[in-house]
Protein backbone atom coordinates (compact mmCIF):
# COMPACT_ATOMS: atom_id res chain seq x y z
CA UNK A 1 0.00 0.00 0.00
CA UNK A 2 1.66 3.41 -0.89
CA UNK A 3 0.66 6.79 0.56
CA UNK A 4 -1.79 9.34 -1.83
CA UNK A 5 0.67 11.60 -3.63
CA UNK A 6 -1.12 14.36 -2.24
CA UNK A 7 0.56 13.62 0.78
CA UNK A 8 4.07 12.88 0.19
CA UNK A 9 4.56 16.72 -1.47
CA UNK A 10 2.92 18.43 2.04
CA UNK A 11 5.51 16.62 4.16
CA UNK A 12 8.57 17.50 2.28
CA UNK A 13 7.12 21.14 2.01
CA UNK A 14 7.02 20.76 6.10
CA UNK A 15 10.07 19.57 6.18
CA UNK A 16 11.66 22.55 3.91
CA UNK A 17 9.78 24.94 5.51
CA UNK A 18 9.68 24.16 9.11
CA UNK A 19 13.47 25.87 9.59
CA UNK A 20 12.44 29.10 8.16
CA UNK A 21 9.83 29.27 10.67
CA UNK A 22 11.74 28.88 13.76
CA UNK A 23 14.13 31.64 12.81
CA UNK A 24 11.24 33.70 11.67
CA UNK A 25 10.11 33.49 15.48
CA UNK A 26 13.63 34.55 16.87
CA UNK A 27 13.53 38.07 19.11
CA UNK A 28 14.85 41.44 17.44
CA UNK A 29 18.73 41.51 17.78
CA UNK A 30 18.49 45.21 17.04
CA UNK A 31 18.32 46.70 20.73
CA UNK A 32 21.17 44.20 21.79
CA UNK A 33 23.07 44.87 18.66
CA UNK A 34 22.41 48.80 19.91
CA UNK A 35 23.47 48.19 23.23
CA UNK A 36 27.18 46.27 21.66
CA UNK A 37 27.75 48.88 19.39
CA UNK A 38 27.10 51.35 22.71
CA UNK A 39 29.69 49.42 24.81
CA UNK A 40 32.24 48.93 21.97
CA UNK A 41 32.64 52.89 21.70
CA UNK A 42 32.65 53.10 25.48
CA UNK A 43 35.46 50.80 25.97
CA UNK A 44 36.99 52.54 22.81
CA UNK A 45 36.81 55.88 24.35
CA UNK A 46 37.86 53.72 27.96
CA UNK A 47 41.51 52.35 25.89
CA UNK A 48 42.03 55.49 24.48
CA UNK A 49 41.72 57.92 27.58
CA UNK A 50 44.06 55.66 29.52
CA UNK A 51 46.68 55.57 26.65
CA UNK A 52 46.32 59.50 27.41
CA UNK A 53 46.24 58.85 31.48
CA UNK A 54 43.23 60.88 31.11
CA UNK A 55 41.85 60.21 34.34
CA UNK A 56 38.55 62.38 33.39
CA UNK A 57 38.48 60.82 29.60
CA UNK A 58 38.18 57.63 31.46
CA UNK A 59 35.53 59.17 34.47
CA UNK A 60 33.24 60.56 31.31
CA UNK A 61 32.59 56.99 30.16
CA UNK A 62 30.32 56.62 33.66
CA UNK A 63 27.59 57.69 34.29
CA UNK A 64 27.29 60.44 36.60
CA UNK A 65 26.34 57.95 39.72
CA UNK A 66 28.66 55.12 38.52
CA UNK A 67 30.36 53.05 41.01
CA UNK A 68 33.46 51.60 40.04
CA UNK A 69 34.65 48.35 42.86
CA UNK A 70 38.11 47.69 43.15
CA UNK A 71 38.92 44.37 44.00
CA UNK A 72 40.58 45.56 46.65
CA UNK A 73 36.74 46.28 47.99
CA UNK A 74 37.44 50.27 47.72
CA UNK A 75 34.21 51.56 46.05
CA UNK A 76 33.85 54.78 44.13
CA UNK A 77 30.69 56.98 43.57
CA UNK A 78 30.23 58.82 40.80
CA UNK A 79 32.59 60.43 38.06
CA UNK A 80 34.25 62.91 40.53
CA UNK A 81 35.76 60.25 42.97
CA UNK A 82 35.92 57.54 39.95
CA UNK A 83 38.12 60.52 38.27
CA UNK A 84 40.42 61.60 41.68
CA UNK A 85 41.06 57.94 42.07
CA UNK A 86 42.34 57.17 38.31
CA UNK A 87 44.00 60.45 38.20
CA UNK A 88 46.25 59.82 41.09
CA UNK A 89 47.12 55.92 39.55
CA UNK A 90 47.54 57.87 36.34
CA UNK A 91 50.00 60.28 38.02
CA UNK A 92 51.79 57.02 39.10
CA UNK A 93 52.14 55.29 36.51
CA UNK A 94 51.60 57.43 33.21
CA UNK A 95 50.02 56.06 30.44
CA UNK A 96 48.28 53.02 30.49
CA UNK A 97 47.77 50.18 27.90
CA UNK A 98 44.47 48.66 28.26
CA UNK A 99 42.73 45.57 26.57
CA UNK A 100 39.11 45.10 26.99
CA UNK A 101 37.79 41.44 25.24
CA UNK A 102 34.17 41.30 25.83
CA UNK A 103 32.95 37.61 26.05
CA UNK A 104 29.04 38.33 26.52
CA UNK A 105 26.15 40.94 27.08
CA UNK A 106 22.91 40.66 28.02
CA UNK A 107 20.17 42.98 27.71
CA UNK A 108 17.37 43.60 30.48
CA UNK A 109 15.00 46.47 29.94
CA UNK A 110 17.84 49.85 29.73
CA UNK A 111 20.56 48.10 31.60
CA UNK A 112 23.24 45.84 29.66
CA UNK A 113 25.37 43.32 31.49
CA UNK A 114 28.66 43.00 29.82
CA UNK A 115 32.05 40.42 30.89
CA UNK A 116 34.70 39.78 30.09
CA UNK A 117 39.07 39.72 29.93
CA UNK A 118 40.54 43.15 30.78
CA UNK A 119 44.72 43.68 30.99
CA UNK A 120 46.45 46.87 32.00
CA UNK A 121 50.09 47.49 31.03
CA UNK A 122 52.03 50.24 32.63
CA UNK A 123 55.20 51.29 33.97
CA UNK A 124 55.63 52.90 37.45
CA UNK A 125 58.22 55.58 37.81
CA UNK A 126 61.40 53.91 38.68
CA UNK A 127 60.10 50.39 37.93
CA UNK A 128 59.92 48.02 35.34
CA UNK A 129 56.76 47.34 33.34
CA UNK A 130 54.19 45.68 34.80
CA UNK A 131 50.72 43.62 33.47
CA UNK A 132 47.86 43.26 35.27
CA UNK A 133 44.61 41.79 34.28
CA UNK A 134 41.46 39.54 34.72
CA UNK A 135 37.76 38.86 34.25
CA UNK A 136 35.86 41.83 34.75
CA UNK A 137 31.59 42.85 34.95
CA UNK A 138 30.35 45.96 33.70
CA UNK A 139 26.47 46.84 33.87
CA UNK A 140 25.56 49.66 31.46
CA UNK A 141 22.93 52.05 31.62
CA UNK A 142 21.14 53.71 28.94
CA UNK A 143 21.22 57.48 28.88
CA UNK A 144 18.55 59.77 28.08
CA UNK A 145 20.24 60.62 24.40
CA UNK A 146 20.58 56.72 23.82
CA UNK A 147 24.08 56.34 24.76
CA UNK A 148 25.46 53.93 27.18
CA UNK A 149 27.61 54.36 30.13
CA UNK A 150 28.87 52.48 32.93
CA UNK A 151 26.66 52.27 36.06
CA UNK A 152 28.82 49.93 37.63
CA UNK A 153 31.90 48.01 37.29
CA UNK A 154 34.25 45.29 38.68
CA UNK A 155 37.52 43.14 38.22
CA UNK A 156 36.86 39.81 39.44
CA UNK A 157 38.75 39.20 41.93
CA UNK A 158 41.43 36.29 41.92
CA UNK A 159 41.26 35.65 38.14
Amino acid sequence: MSLPRVRAPRALIALVLWPGLLLAQRTDPGPLSDARRGIDRGNAEYIAAFARADADGVATVYDADGVRLGDDGKVLRGRGAIAGDLRAFVQAVGPVTVTLATTGVWLVDDLAYETGDWSYTFTPKGKPQQPVGGKYVAIWVRQADGGWKIKSDLAVPGT
